[in-house]
């Protein structure tokens, strides 16, 4: 793997790039040409492994992070002075509280979209790529299949079984007032295209949002990555890929000495999410799964930073925190939590690092044990498959709290409740410059003293959050090769440390 490691002095590299794919919560690897790093209780209740409720952030929390943060601060909570102060950021939270959540209903309907374009279980139209269908037996054009996937769709919705994710498609288009029968089939076939449309005109509105920023600009570029879907819906998908590059980060902690004498006990994995669909490939021929909890947990063990973790999931998604309250009622029964590693196979067109192989290889060994793995005949040579079934133990060790990270902490101010790492990757996109400084304000008030903060993108770090960078590194996932030659994919991983209170 290329990677190397140096010195940062000062807060320089606090923007470095950490480029999207539009169109997934998962923004997807960033391209670069060369790989760098940088050192700059079993129902769920509150105990030492929950840290209890949470609240809002009050104007008291946030005035320090509003002198910082000067002209990026919105006009309706700038300056707030006189005896409304409190009344005027509590209605400005109130509505963008209520604004983001609306963002998650958008989110749902992107992900319905990606399993309509990428999908296999309900259709056998190949998948709605270029090379997807070039690659098929079929003549159809690119916009057939489109066409006859959608149909496929509306159709199968209609007697979803136990297939969680037709039912979930299903209950998206019911809620948009579209009762599902076979005489109401061309309301819901239109209601998908509308939804397709838009996914795709947003698409290209991403792409227009950074082909504007001029080239010449680095500092542009990397400023406009950074917020790339600051208003795109907050779907809950999620890769396996990130979860290698914190692994690789926290390697490189340990074996620089960072890890002594701060151990990594009790984390918090904002944004966990669910892998509904991967957004290139199509694989949906395994549950519904989330990933990052156990994969940091995994991570911890084979790096010996601690012999059980407890792991606090924070997300936004009722949904995400549903899945999880199931998980563990079933581990309380003594049921394990089946997770599928899937990556695919190397290509004439890509080609993955041998060390992210060889961290799937591993995956889940210290949570969990293998079990056998079925990959259906539709992916038969295009992907490989291993089969974790986590121990019940260790699904108990997460718990989940629905949480808004831009305006939301914890309420305990016991320093004995707050965490030794907090985990944010592939959320922060999805705000503007404000929200992310609130967001990392918070964050940084979860932390305990040289407790780190860990993230996927260069953002705002106001030094009234007492945090200090430790290390930026990127790591490659593959190389790729296309007409415009080729380029290594990745990610990089922006590692802070709470100094101060």
């Amino acid at each position: 793997m290329s990677v190397f490691v140096r010195p940062v002095v000062g807060l320089l590299m606090l923007f470095l790039a950490a480029g999207g794919r539009p169109g997934s919560e998962d923004p997807g690897p960033t391209s670069f040409s060369s790989v760098a790093a940088e050192s700059v209780d079993p129902a769920g209740g509150v105990g030492p492994e929950n840290p209890g409720p949470t609240k809002f952030i009050t104007l008291a929390d946030a005035r320090p992070l509003l002198a910082a943060l000067g002209e990026t601060v919105p006009a309706e909570v700038r300056g707030l002075t006189g005896s409304d102060a409190d009344a005027r950021w509590s209605a400005w939270r109130k509505e963008r509280d209520a604004a983001i959540r609306r963002r998650i209903a958008t989110g749902d309907e992107d992900s319905v979209v990606n399993l309509m374009l990428y999908g296999t279980r309900f259709t056998r139209w190949p998948r709605a790529t270029p090379a997807a269908v070039a690659a098929s037996a079929s003549a159809a054009r690119l916009e057939d299949v489109m066409d006859g996937r959608v149909a496929d769709l509306a159709a199968a919705i209609e007697s979803p079984g136990a297939d969680e994710r037709l039912r979930f498609v299903r209950g998206v288009v019911e809620r948009n007032g579209i009762a599902i029968e076979a005489a109401s089939r061309d309301a819901t076939r239109r209601y998908l295209i509308e939804l397709r449309s838009r996914v795709l005109s947003d698409n290209e509105r991403y792409v227009r949002r950074l082909a504007a920023v001029a080239l010449a600009d680095p500092s542009q570029q990397r400023a406009a990555q950074a917020t790339l879907y600051r208003d795109r819906g907050l779907s809950s998908d999620t890769s396996l890929r990130v979860d290698f590059a914190l692994e690789q980060v926290l390697t490189t902690l340990r074996d620089r000495g960072e890890l002594k004498g701060h151990p990594v006990e009790r984390v918090a994995v904002v944004g966990p999410g669910l892998d509904f669909v991967d957004k290139a490939q199509g694989y949906d021929f395994y549950p519904v799964q989330t990933i990052q909890p156990f994969a940091v947990a995994d991570s911890l063990r084979r790096l010996g930073a601690t012999a059980r973790p407890r792991v606090t999931t924070l997300d936004i998604s009722p949904r995400v925190i549903a899945h999880l309250r199931e998980a563990r009622q079933r581990a309380a029964q003594g049921q394990a939590y089946r997770v599928n590693a899937v990556l695919e196979q190397d290509s004439a067109a890509s080609r993955l690092e041998p060390a992210l192989v060889e961290y799937w290889r591993r995956f889940g060994d210290r949570v969990g044990s293998q079990t056998a793995s079925e990959i259906p005949a539709t992916y038969a040579g295009q992907v490989r498959s291993r089969t974790i079934d986590v121990r019940p133990d260790a699904v108990l060790d997460v718990t989940g709290t629905e949480f808004n990270v831009v305006l939301e902490r914890l309420s305990s101010a016991d320093p004995s409740s707050r965490f030794d790492m907090v985990v944010a990757t592939n959320v922060l996109v999805y705000y503007d410059t404000f929200e992310q400084a609130l967001a990392v304000g918070n964050m940084a008030s979860m932390l305990r003293e040289g407790g780190l903060l860990v993230a996927n993108q260069p953002v705002p770090v106001p030094a009234t959050c007492g945090l200090s960078p430790v290390l930026i590194m990127s790591v490659g996932f593959d190389r790729v090769q296309s007409e415009a030659g080729s380029h290594e994919r990745g990610d990089s991983i922006f590692v802070y440390r709470k100094t101060s209170s």
